[in-house]
């Protein structure tokens, strides 16, 4: 194999994954995300791939700087963190890491939800403080016979709902834009119901746990429409990106008692600045955007991103190219109009 130059941003969740990358190839290592400093090593050097984290980003600058045809990779499943359409225009490809680590958010969102319905955090507090009368006139809250609200049906909250309706019996309503034949065999093999109605979930549910993907869709569509009919009783969280909650309004929402609890591991914004308005309140159980790093996914995930970007480089068909069909139409069209060109040049 020939010698690789990849580029670095930030470590990577896991050793492991950073010891087979310099096996593999000549890396230079930025462990802070800093845009002008990544441009200008990008204009001076030519390097085969990128292999980042969040908060990192790889922005339009930056794959402007790129002097060849590279390939990227992020760290995990979602890509909001890269601009992935001015890197398909640029004929770049893009992966994203597999759903290795869909168990360790499943059950991160479900530690969450008994964090919340239970008020852990708070009765740790006052216990290591001396204060073992705080439990006086509280009552925690039983998930058996109660209702889950599941947005987003993919693998995390496929786990998520069988975690809770198989071990705490809980009924399972599931919000999904379409429901088409497979998914409704799926959805009736783990005895969940399935609803296009977004509100029918909240309003119903008395925890609403979401798994959806953050783009300009589902950019802040989480929003006050949603929580001024929830339950009073009801907890919300949250573990798939930040920015689909409008996070002013949920602060609202808490602040006039309109929902109980929230829990949240990521943020709009990460890491969250100073001042934040989630850290006054008590009301709001938070996690550093660590759902997914459980020891045994982030060792897998490491690993096997830094295979697939190797392979990638060299030219292999991965899954895991998110615009990969794309490139490829693209390539196609452009070699056919090169043939279309020399073809009419031969005419003369």
């Amino acid at each position: 194999m020939r010698g690789l130059h990849i580029l670095q941003i930030l470590p990577m969740y896991h050793t492991d994954g950073e010891e087979l990358l310099n096996d593999l190839a000549h890396v230079t290592k930025f462990n802070e995300f800093n845009e002008q400093e990544i441009i200008e090593f990008l204009k001076n050097n030519a390097v085969d791939g990128i292999i980042l984290r969040a908060p990192a980003k790889i922005t339009s600058a930056i794959l402007d700087a790129c002097q060849d045809s590279i390939v990227i990779s992020g760290a995990g499943v979602g890509l909001d963190n890269i601009d992935v359409a001015y890197a398909t225009k640029k004929g770049i490809r893009v992966l994203h890491a597999p759903k290795i680590n869909s168990q360790a958010t499943a059950e991160h969102a479900a530690s969450l939800i008994l964090a919340t319905m239970k008020n852990i955090p708070m009765f740790h507090k006052e216990t290591k403080q001396g204060n073992f009368g705080y439990r006086d006139g509280k009552y925690t809250r039983e998930l058996y016979n109660k209702k889950m609200g599941l947005i987003g049906f993919g693998s995390i909250a496929q786990k998520v709902a069988k975690i809770m309706r198989y071990g705490f019996d809980m009924e399972v309503i599931v919000y999904v834009r379409n429901i088409y034949e497979e998914r409704k065999k799926l959805a009736d093999s783990i005895d969940v119901k399935l609803t296009t109605s977004m509100k029918e979930v909240f309003r119903e549910s008395d925890v609403i746990s979401l798994h959806i993907p953050l783009n300009d869709h589902t950019k802040e569509l989480i929003d006050r429409t949603y929580f001024d009919v929830m339950k009073y009783s009801a907890v919300l969280i949250n573990t798939a990106r930040g920015g689909i909650i409008n996070e002013n309004d949920l602060v609202e929402a808490l602040r006039n008692r309109k929902i109980l609890r929230a829990g949240i591991d990521v943020f709009s914004n990460e890491p969250p600045p100073v001042g934040h308005p989630f850290f006054d309140l008590e009301e709001i159980i938070l996690t550093p955007h660590i759902g997914g790093i459980s020891l045994e996914a982030a060792k897998a995930t490491s690993v096997t991103i830094v295979e697939n970007l190797v392979k990638a480089i060299n030219g292999e068909e991965l899954e895991t190219i998110v615009n990969g069909d794309q490139i490829n139409a693209k390539e196609r069209e452009e070699r056919l109009n090169e043939r279309r060109t020399q073809k009419g040049h031969s005419c003369f």
